[in-house]
């Protein structure tokens, strides 16, 4: 993810890191000497930061990430559970400038069993298989466009627009945030649906392009 910038930890600050997170993150063991960590700010975060942690014993991929302040970590597990239990307890802070990046967080690291939706804005972010042609890259990339923050609307949630590949289509939709706790009325469910913090849902999805040569990815491992 181009969007974070990570810088890595010293010897010393990594053996401290080491040290205070044996315990929570048990089973999982990081060899002390052959462990490198990095970290990167969040915008969305005052006291959280972002790290990703080699256990360079291992063969690649073996990069584990984590959401940690002193005192309190959260190992990733490439499902929203921990981003959204994070949420409650930092709290995550989600105005016009903080809901683009959160968006780009979120879903580059939250992957689901059945596919991963992958926010696109350039022709160079889509990776594409050794046999897609001229004019199928052509189609996609005249389709791409930056995320876009729509305000809030009548339901108070923030929304995005964005593209996005979700298995081998490209779709248009909106993306929905809510800046708090709170309970909005589904027309389509005839109820009202809870939202936690920061919790997310995909709307008015617009196919735009399907049966790409793109590569769909096997469902999340441990690493990443």
């Amino acid at each position: 993810m181009d969007d974070l910038k990570f810088k890595p930890l010293d010897a010393a600050a990594t053996q401290q890191m080491l040290a205070d997170i044996a315990d929570e993150i048990s089973p999982v063991k990081l060899p002390a000497d052959k462990t490198t960590i990095q970290v990167a700010d969040l915008a969305f975060y005052d006291e959280f930061k972002f790290y990703a942690v080699s256990d360079t014993t291992l063969p690649q991929p073996n990069q584990r990430y984590m959401l940690y302040k002193p005192g309190d970590v959260s190992l990733m597990n490439w499902t929203n559970e921990p981003i959204y239990a994070v949420n409650e307890r930092a709290p995550i802070k989600l105005d016009r400038k903080t809901t683009i990046p959160y968006a780009k967080f979120f879903f580059h690291y939250v992957r689901g069993q059945l596919g991963r939706f992958i926010i696109v804005e350039k022709p160079e972010e889509v990776v594409w298989l050794s046999n897609a042609n001229d004019k199928e890259k052509a189609d996609v990339a005249q389709r791409l466009m930056p995320v876009t923050y729509k305000g809030s609307g009548r339901d108070n949630l923030f929304t995005l627009t964005a593209t996005v590949v979700f298995k081998n289509a490209l779709f248009k939709t909106d993306i929905k945030i809510a800046p708090y706790e709170m309970d909005v009325f589904d027309a389509e469910l005839g109820a009202p649906e809870h939202f936690t913090i920061g919790q997310m849902k995909l709307t008015n999805e617009d196919l735009l392009l399907e049966e790409l040569n793109v590569p769909i990815d096997p469902p999340p491992g441990e690493f990443g």
